[in-house]
Protein backbone atom coordinates (compact mmCIF):
# COMPACT_ATOMS: atom_id res chain seq x y z
CA UNK A 1 0.00 0.00 0.00
CA UNK A 2 1.46 3.24 -1.21
CA UNK A 3 1.58 6.30 1.17
CA UNK A 4 -0.83 9.12 1.16
CA UNK A 5 -0.32 12.93 2.09
CA UNK A 6 -3.36 14.60 3.12
CA UNK A 7 -3.01 18.57 3.00
CA UNK A 8 -5.92 20.63 4.99
CA UNK A 9 -6.43 24.53 5.85
CA UNK A 10 -8.13 27.59 5.55
CA UNK A 11 -9.32 29.27 2.19
CA UNK A 12 -5.92 30.67 0.98
CA UNK A 13 -3.44 28.83 2.88
CA UNK A 14 -1.93 27.04 -0.44
CA UNK A 15 -3.14 23.66 -0.27
CA UNK A 16 -2.83 23.28 -4.14
CA UNK A 17 -0.29 25.23 -4.94
CA UNK A 18 2.31 23.20 -2.13
CA UNK A 19 0.16 19.84 -3.28
CA UNK A 20 1.32 20.00 -6.65
CA UNK A 21 4.51 20.82 -5.49
CA UNK A 22 4.78 18.19 -3.05
CA UNK A 23 3.81 15.46 -5.39
CA UNK A 24 5.88 16.42 -8.08
CA UNK A 25 9.09 16.32 -5.46
CA UNK A 26 7.85 13.17 -4.20
CA UNK A 27 6.78 11.69 -7.69
CA UNK A 28 3.61 11.58 -6.14
CA UNK A 29 -0.01 11.92 -8.08
CA UNK A 30 -1.95 14.70 -7.07
CA UNK A 31 -5.51 15.15 -6.45
CA UNK A 32 -7.27 18.58 -5.45
CA UNK A 33 -10.63 17.69 -3.99
CA UNK A 34 -12.21 21.08 -5.26
CA UNK A 35 -11.95 21.19 -9.03
CA UNK A 36 -13.16 16.98 -8.80
CA UNK A 37 -16.37 18.60 -6.93
CA UNK A 38 -16.94 21.24 -9.91
CA UNK A 39 -15.89 18.36 -12.63
CA UNK A 40 -18.48 15.51 -10.60
CA UNK A 41 -21.63 18.67 -10.68
CA UNK A 42 -20.89 20.24 -13.65
CA UNK A 43 -20.26 23.65 -12.56
CA UNK A 44 -17.77 25.93 -11.03
CA UNK A 45 -17.95 26.05 -6.99
CA UNK A 46 -19.57 29.69 -6.72
CA UNK A 47 -22.12 28.17 -9.10
CA UNK A 48 -23.03 25.28 -6.94
CA UNK A 49 -23.33 27.38 -4.04
CA UNK A 50 -26.05 30.09 -6.20
CA UNK A 51 -27.83 26.77 -7.05
CA UNK A 52 -27.73 23.96 -4.38
CA UNK A 53 -26.63 26.45 -1.42
CA UNK A 54 -23.73 25.12 1.10
CA UNK A 55 -25.35 21.89 1.99
CA UNK A 56 -25.26 21.01 -1.73
CA UNK A 57 -21.69 21.55 -2.07
CA UNK A 58 -21.06 19.76 1.15
CA UNK A 59 -22.97 16.98 0.36
CA UNK A 60 -21.06 16.63 -3.22
CA UNK A 61 -17.96 17.49 -1.60
CA UNK A 62 -18.26 14.65 0.93
CA UNK A 63 -18.97 12.20 -1.79
CA UNK A 64 -15.99 13.38 -3.78
CA UNK A 65 -13.66 13.26 -0.81
CA UNK A 66 -14.76 9.72 0.46
CA UNK A 67 -14.07 8.42 -3.26
CA UNK A 68 -10.88 9.91 -3.65
CA UNK A 69 -9.60 9.01 -0.24
CA UNK A 70 -10.45 5.32 -0.66
CA UNK A 71 -9.02 5.35 -4.40
CA UNK A 72 -5.65 6.67 -3.16
CA UNK A 73 -5.74 3.55 -0.38
CA UNK A 74 -5.85 1.07 -2.80
CA UNK A 75 -3.34 2.74 -5.15
CA UNK A 76 0.37 1.66 -6.01
CA UNK A 77 1.54 4.92 -6.17
CA UNK A 78 1.71 7.89 -3.68
CA UNK A 79 -0.36 10.05 -3.75
CA UNK A 80 -1.20 13.83 -2.34
CA UNK A 81 -4.52 15.19 -1.92
CA UNK A 82 -5.42 18.84 -0.98
CA UNK A 83 -8.92 19.02 0.58
CA UNK A 84 -10.60 22.08 0.04
CA UNK A 85 -11.20 24.42 3.62
CA UNK A 86 -14.01 23.30 4.66
CA UNK A 87 -13.74 19.15 4.29
CA UNK A 88 -13.12 18.68 7.88
CA UNK A 89 -17.02 20.32 8.50
CA UNK A 90 -18.49 17.36 6.93
CA UNK A 91 -18.49 13.99 9.76
CA UNK A 92 -18.26 11.37 7.34
CA UNK A 93 -14.65 13.06 5.82
CA UNK A 94 -13.48 13.92 9.50
CA UNK A 95 -14.35 11.21 11.04
CA UNK A 96 -12.41 9.34 8.05
CA UNK A 97 -9.25 11.46 8.25
CA UNK A 98 -9.16 10.99 11.64
CA UNK A 99 -7.40 7.44 10.22
CA UNK A 100 -5.23 9.14 8.05
CA UNK A 101 -1.36 8.91 9.38
CA UNK A 102 -0.42 12.25 7.20
CA UNK A 103 -2.14 14.62 8.17
CA UNK A 104 -0.79 18.56 7.19
CA UNK A 105 -2.44 21.54 8.10
CA UNK A 106 -1.16 24.05 6.16
CA UNK A 107 -1.16 27.09 9.11
CA UNK A 108 -1.04 30.41 7.44
CA UNK A 109 -1.79 33.95 8.85
CA UNK A 110 -5.38 34.65 8.45
CA UNK A 111 -4.56 38.44 7.08
CA UNK A 112 -2.53 36.64 3.92
CA UNK A 113 -5.64 34.07 3.55
CA UNK A 114 -8.23 36.31 3.01
CA UNK A 115 -6.01 38.74 0.51
CA UNK A 116 -5.35 35.42 -0.92
CA UNK A 117 -9.04 33.99 -1.23
CA UNK A 118 -10.74 37.40 -1.70
CA UNK A 119 -11.48 38.85 -4.64
CA UNK A 120 -11.93 35.02 -6.30
CA UNK A 121 -15.08 32.94 -7.35
CA UNK A 122 -14.79 31.71 -3.36
CA UNK A 123 -18.09 32.14 -2.26
CA UNK A 124 -17.33 32.43 1.51
CA UNK A 125 -14.60 34.75 0.88
CA UNK A 126 -16.38 37.60 -0.21
CA UNK A 127 -16.13 39.63 3.93
CA UNK A 128 -13.66 40.21 6.23
CA UNK A 129 -15.51 39.33 9.70
CA UNK A 130 -17.18 36.42 7.97
CA UNK A 131 -13.79 35.10 6.90
CA UNK A 132 -12.54 35.80 10.20
CA UNK A 133 -15.13 34.20 12.19
CA UNK A 134 -15.44 31.19 9.86
CA UNK A 135 -11.37 30.44 10.51
CA UNK A 136 -12.37 30.79 13.91
CA UNK A 137 -15.10 27.97 14.04
CA UNK A 138 -12.92 25.89 11.60
CA UNK A 139 -9.17 25.97 13.49
CA UNK A 140 -10.11 23.53 15.97
CA UNK A 141 -11.19 20.74 13.60
CA UNK A 142 -8.05 21.64 11.27
CA UNK A 143 -5.52 21.48 14.69
CA UNK A 144 -7.66 18.13 15.93
CA UNK A 145 -6.87 15.98 12.37
CA UNK A 146 -3.78 17.07 11.48
CA UNK A 147 -0.79 15.05 12.81
CA UNK A 148 1.50 17.75 11.64
CA UNK A 149 1.27 21.55 11.45
CA UNK A 150 3.21 23.39 9.29
CA UNK A 151 3.76 27.49 9.84
CA UNK A 152 3.72 28.81 6.20
CA UNK A 153 3.77 32.74 7.23
CA UNK A 154 6.34 34.35 5.22
CA UNK A 155 7.44 30.96 2.99
CA UNK A 156 7.53 30.44 -0.10
CA UNK A 157 5.29 27.48 -1.81
CA UNK A 158 8.89 25.56 -2.48
CA UNK A 159 9.80 26.08 1.26
CA UNK A 160 6.70 25.03 2.47
CA UNK A 161 7.03 21.34 0.22
CA UNK A 162 10.77 21.63 1.43
CA UNK A 163 9.68 21.69 4.71
CA UNK A 164 6.87 19.12 4.72
CA UNK A 165 8.96 16.62 3.73
CA UNK A 166 11.34 17.30 5.86
CA UNK A 167 9.34 17.19 9.22
CA UNK A 168 7.79 13.77 8.36
CA UNK A 169 10.94 12.63 7.32
CA UNK A 170 12.29 13.27 10.33
CA UNK A 171 9.40 12.29 12.40
CA UNK A 172 8.79 9.02 10.48
CA UNK A 173 11.33 7.76 8.20
CA UNK A 174 8.86 8.23 5.72
CA UNK A 175 9.25 10.42 2.59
Amino acid sequence: MAERLILTGFMGSGKTAVGKRLAGKLGWDFFDADPLVEQHLGMPIHEIFEIHGESGFRKAEEAVVLGLLEEASRAQTGTVVSLGGGAVTIPAVYERLTREPLVVLLDEDINMAFKRARGGKRPLADDRDKFQALYSERESLYRSLSKYIVDTRGLKVEQVADRIIRLIHERTGIL
